[in-house]
């Protein structure tokens, strides 16, 4: 079904109740963690390859991170609240984001559940989600001993609502600071041909080779957070690329998010939290498309896998930016939030086999100002061009993007890449039109709270 170009924006009022206008001063910090073990206890389906894989064992754990934040005002009242999720897994449901809010609601009274959201950073080796999803192509009803994608997604919600109470009770008063670093991770993944039609992993040693179609971003955008000791509790990392580097396997693996982890408690201790977020990355992974061999004899000599290679990238990022970042730590800041619907213009194409339903409209997405950062979602995996136009026109000195949070609506290339056609461009529900609505709401939204 074809839709307005126009955009019908509507904010969502949680029904819970209601909290005090939003104060422009800053105001007292209070921060709560929860990590929780989201591994399948048997065999699952594997989403995100266009075959059926189930799992044959578990290659390291799949993670929940939570991270609870609130300022009050000095009467004791909220200002304002958030519940992050990061999850190893390929997307996020909106179905499920729902079932967690109604748990966390029924639980917390003092907590909208509005406001709790959750993210994916979409590996390739964990468990479907939902039966019908992508219309029978990850069914195991004629295997025994395997869960099926609704059986995971029940011990999901069940585990991941324990972590946010727990994350929302464990909070106490704390502070935060962030850095800029620079990690090179993702890379453009879809090569294009002296003949216009570019293609996603496309053989880049051929004479019709001409470039590759997009940008890159390196930038590794750290959010810190601390006690009243001014001791570390946890760490947001942003990283523009799925964790899809060993994306094939038939086991269950964060992929390099795993190793990250090990890195960061390697460095600062196994007790601070590492909630991982994937930026606008619709046409990136961390695939290498050229100078494969000089990179591959690199690790040989090092003796590590490019998993680990990638970990320490992050991580020797981290160690860079770090004594800078316990300069400006900051125990009150401004904290806004907001939850916002949006319709955007879409094009249905035939056959759409892979996403949650056939229409995204409309659209749930958060965003946040904590301090000088800004924070904004979407729910679509969203070329970085997008991104790189978001980024360019905030008035935030450091804008965090968040990709397939919320629910999971599919690609949403650019121009260019419809232009040259091939997977992740050829079937999609919304498109360069509806993108550009997507970032003017997102600026709009984000400029209005530094105004």
């Amino acid at each position: 079904m074809k839709r307005s170009p126009v955009a019908c924006v509507a904010v969502v009022i949680a029904a819970a109740f209601s909290l005090p206008a939003q104060a422009a001063d800053e105001a007292p910090l209070s921060v709560g963690w929860a990590t929780v073990d989201i591994t399948p206890p048997k065999p699952v389906p594997l989403a995100g390859q266009l075959n059926l894989r189930i799992s044959q064992g578990v290659d390291d754990p799949l993670t929940t991170t939570v991270l609870a934040l609130e300022t009050r005002s000095a009467d004791g009242k909220p200002i304002d609240q958030a519940i992050l999720v990061s999850c190893d897994l390929g997307f996020v449901p909106g179905v499920v984001q729902k079932q967690i809010q109604e748990r966390v609601k029924a639980r917390l009274k003092d907590f909208d559940a509005a406001k709790l959201f959750l993210n994916a950073t979409h590996t390739h080796t964990a468990p479907d989600l939902v039966d019908a999803m992508f219309r029978g192509l990850y069914d195991v009803s004629k295997h025994e001993g395997v869960m099926k994608a609704s059986e995971y997604a029940a011990f999901l919600v069940d585990r991941v609502a324990d972590a946010a109470v727990a994350a929302w009770n464990a909070r106490q008063p704390g502070a935060m600071s962030w850095a800029l670093g620079q990690a090179v991770v993702g890379h453009n993944r879809r090569a294009t041909y002296f003949d216009g039609h570019a293609q996603m992993y496309g053989n880049t040693n051929q004479d019709d080779f001409q470039s590759m179609e997009g940008y890159e971003d390196h930038g590794l955008p750290l959010l810190f957070f601390w006690n009243p000791e001014k001791k570390l509790t946890g760490i947001v990392v942003n990283v523009a690329c799925p964790s899809q580097e060993t994306e094939s396997r038939s086991t269950v693996s964060a992929d390099f998010w795993h190793e990250v982890r090990q890195e960061i408690h390697k460095r600062y201790g196994p007790d601070v939290a590492v909630l991982p977020q994937c930026s606008a990355a619709g046409d990136l992974s961390p695939h290498l498309q050229w100078r494969k061999q000089a990179e591959e004899i690199m690790l040989q000599r090092m003796g590590i896998s490019r998993r680990q290679e990638i970990a320490l990238r992050i991580a020797d990022a981290v160690d860079r930016v770090f004594p800078y970042a316990k300069t400006d730590v900051k125990d009150k800041l401004i904290f806004r939030h907001e939850v916002a619907m949006v319709d955007l213009p879409t094009k249905q194409p035939p056959d759409l086999p892979f996403y949650e339903n056939d229409s995204v409209a409309p659209i749930e997405f958060h965003v946040l100002r904590l301090g000088d950062v800004a924070l904004a979602t979407n729910p679509f995996e969203l070329y970085l061009d997008y991104g790189l136009r978001m980024r360019a026109r905030s008035k935030a000195p450091l804008t965090c993007l968040v990709q397939l949070s919320c629910r999971v609506c599919g690609y949403l290339p650019t121009a260019k890449a419809v232009a040259g056609g091939g997977y992740s461009a050829d079937k999609f529900i919304v498109g360069p039109e509806g993108g550009q609505v997507l970032v003017n709401e997102t600026v709009r939204r984000i400029n209005a709270m530094w105004e």
